[in-house]
């Protein structure tokens, strides 16, 4: 089955992009949202159907906000790791049993979350085309419109390696997917 997914075209200093309007606001995460960005050749649509999150009146302003809160996250993550580590290697130094295991499992989580959110920053940061939140103020965004993405779904799941991977990552995505999936076959029985 396919269904297809809107996305708002715009145009930055690295090129054409399209951001995902329809589950943009179901993801849990924001470093999953940077996975919604694509590069998309430029094909605008003149209207889509329906109500969005995203829209090309407020794309600047969402891409702003969501490079802004990585930024925050890649802060706080660092510090929440680091304050992790200091507790634990003065309990190590001090001799105090501290449960290694644990912590090492505490410390690896705490490292990927990292790890997602750097990687979801400097996706944002080409796509935008920034070097750092100062960056934000002179942000060169300019809305194209609408566009389509077909999305392939087999057996409930989609088939594009990006969504497969929000699929497997965030549950907003899943519960999301399946409105869609239900609102397409409810469309198919009509259509029928």
């Amino acid at each position: 089955m396919e269904i297809e997914v809107p996305y708002v075209l715009f145009r930055t200093k690295s090129g054409v992009y399209g951001l995902d309007s329809y589950f943009y606001p179901a993801l849990e995460r924001a470093e999953h949202r940077a996975a919604l960005l694509r590069k998309m050749e430029l094909k605008p649509l003149p209207q889509v159907s329906g109500e969005y999150h995203v829209t090309p009146d407020n794309v600047k302003d969402i891409l702003r906000e969501l490079a802004l809160e990585l930024y925050r996250l890649a802060g706080r993550s660092f510090d929440e790791r680091s304050k992790h580590m200091r507790r634990w290697n003065i309990l190590r130094f001090l001799g105090i049993p501290s449960g290694y295991l644990k912590n090492l499992k505490k410390d690896e989580e705490l490292a990927g979350r990292i790890r997602r959110v750097l990687l979801a920053l400097s996706i944002v940061e080409h796509v935008l085309g920034i070097k750092g939140p100062s960056d934000l103020e002179n942000l060169s965004v300019e809305p194209l419109g609408w566009a389509v993405f077909r999305l392939e779904v087999m057996d409930g799941k989609p088939v594009d390696p990006v969504y497969a991977q929000l699929y497997e990552d965030d549950a907003g995505f899943r519960r999301a997917l399946f409105g869609l999936l239900q609102k397409e076959k409810g469309l198919e029985k009509e259509r029928s």
